[in-house]
C-alpha cells in the first residue's frame, strides 16, 4: 500500500524533470516507507530507493531494508550532504522539502553537491501524503473513539470549583486510561470568558455555575492523532449561550453534510462561514474551518478562505467553526471527516447537541 505513495513521488520526477527527491521530514519518511525514526532521510529515483540514517538506527534500518527491498540502507557517518555526495551524480536534479531545512542545511547541500541542481518542491510533496490509507484512517478513528469515551467520563466528573488546569489534567487521564499514548497536542480546557480565547492554555480559573466550558484535546494511537472540540454549559444555559451555540451547531452541520473529495477547501469553509456571518458573527471567527490531520495533529490541507486547492479523496481534516466574542465567552464544534467522493465519514462521534451540566 505505501508503494502508492512512491509510485507518486516518481511521477513527480517525471513531472518536474527531476532525477532524484529528497524527504528530510522524519513523519514523511514514515508515510512514504513505513519506517520510524527520530532520524532518516529518504532519497528517492526513477530506479533506486535509500534510506539514510545514522549509527544509533543502523540495525533497524538494515533489517527493515531486508525485508523491504525496495529501499537500500545508506549509513550517514557525519553530515547527510557527504552522504547525498556519493550517490548523487554530476547533473543531477535534487527536488528537496525547502520547508523543511534550514538555511545552513541548505547551503551545505549547495556547497557539497557541486554540479547537481536543487529545486524546492514543499508543495507538491506534501501533496502526496495528504490522503491516508485505509489502515491508517481506521487508526485515527480508534483514537477518536476513545476521545469519545473520555470525553464521556470527564463530563460525568466535571464539577464548580475545579481550575481549568485541573480539568485538563483529568481529561488526559482518562484519555490514558482508556488507550491513548499521549495527547496529541496540548489539552485546552476554558471556562466562561476565557473559552472566547480560541487556543488559550489551561490556567487557575475556577469553574462557576452557568460558564461555558470549551474543551479541545485529542488522542494517539500508533502514532495517529485524533482532534475534537466540544462546547457545554455549567448549569442552565442562558438564552445568549443558547443562541450562540445552536448558531455554530448549525454552522458545523452543514459544512459536514456538504464535505467532500473533489470539493475546493474555499468552498467547504464558506458554507460554515456563510452561516455564521449571516447570524451576524462573521468578525467573530477568525480562523479556518480545519487542517488536516494524521501523523501530525495539524497538517495539510488547510480548509481556508484563502485556499482554493481541491480537496482529495481519503484526507482526513477537521471541521471546526467556532464564535469568539470578548468578555462573554466562545464556542466552538470540532469533528474529524475522512471525505469520500459522495461525502464525509465521521471519525469523532461523540453527540453534539448542547450540553447542561
Amino acid at each position: 500500500m505505501l508503494n502508492i505513495r512512491l509510485k507518486s513521488l516518481q511521477n513527480l520526477l517525471v513531472e518536474k524533470k527531476l532525477s532524484h527527491i529528497l524527504l528530510s521530514d522524519v513523519i514523511d519518511v514514515r508515510y512514504l516507507s513505513g519506517f520510524r525514526s527520530s532520524s532518516v532521510f529518504a532519497l528517492v529515483s526513477r530506479k533506486k530507493n535509500y534510506l539514510l540514517t545514522d549509527f544509533r538506527y543502523k540495525e533497524t534500518a538494515q533489517k527493515f531494508c531486508a525485508r523491504n527491498p525496495v529501499w537500500t540502507f545508506v549509513l550517514v557517518k557525519e553530515k547527510l550532504s557527504d552522504s547525498l555526495a556519493k550517490i548523487l551524480p554530476s547533473g543531477a536534479t535534487l527536488g528537496f522539502q525547502g520547508n523543511e531545512m534550514s538555511v545552513d542545511s541548505f547551503s551545505r547541500l549547495r556547497k557539497k553537491l557541486k554540479g547537481v541542481a536543487l529545486k524546492s518542491l514543499s508543495a507538491e510533496i506534501a501533496r502526496v501524503f495528504e490522503p491516508k490509507l485505509r489502515i491508517e484512517i481506521g487508526t485515527m478513528k480508534e483514537a477518536a473513539r476513545i476521545g469519545d469515551t473520555a470525553l464521556k467520563w470527564f463530563l460525568e466528573r466535571l464539577e464548580p470549583g475545579m481550575t481549568e488546569i485541573e480539568a485538563a489534567s483529568m481529561l488526559e487521564l482518562f484519555c490514558t486510561e482508556g488507550g491513548s499514548q499521549r495527547a496529541s497536542f496540548e489539552t485546552i480546557v476554558l471556562f466562561g470568558a476565557r473559552s472566547a480565547l480560541p487556543h488559550g492554555r489551561p490556567s487557575s480559573k475556577k469553574l462557576v455555575r452557568g460558564e461555558f466550558v470549551l474543551i479541545d484535546f485529542g488522542c494517539v494511537v500508533d502514532g495517529y492523532c485524533s482532534d475534537m472540540t466540544r462546547t457545554v454549559v455549567m448549569g442552565k444555559a442562558s438564552t445568549r449561550q443558547r443562541n450562540l451555540y445552536e448558531t455554530v451547531r448549525n454552522a458545523q452541520a452543514r459544512a459536514v453534510e456538504s464535505a467532500r473529495a473533489g470539493m475546493k477547501s474555499v468552498q467547504l469553509d464558506s458554507v460554515a462561514r456563510k452561516i455564521i456571518e449571516e447570524a451576524g458573527y462573521g468578525d467573530e471567527f477568525g480562523h479556518a474551518l480545519g487542517h488536516g490531520v494524521g501523523l501530525r495533529v495539524h497538517e495539510n490541507p488547510r480548509v481556508s478562505p484563502h485556499v482554493s486547492d481541491l480537496l482529495l479523496e481519503d484526507t482526513v481534516v477537521t471541521i471546526e467553526p467556532g464564535i469568539y466574542i470578548p468578555g462573554f465567552g466562545g464556542v466552538r464544534i470540532e469533528d474529524m471527516v475522512a471525505l469520500r467522493k459522495d461525502g464525509a465519514d465521521l471519525l469523532t462521534t461523540f453527540p453534539r447537541e448542547m450540553v447542561e451540566l
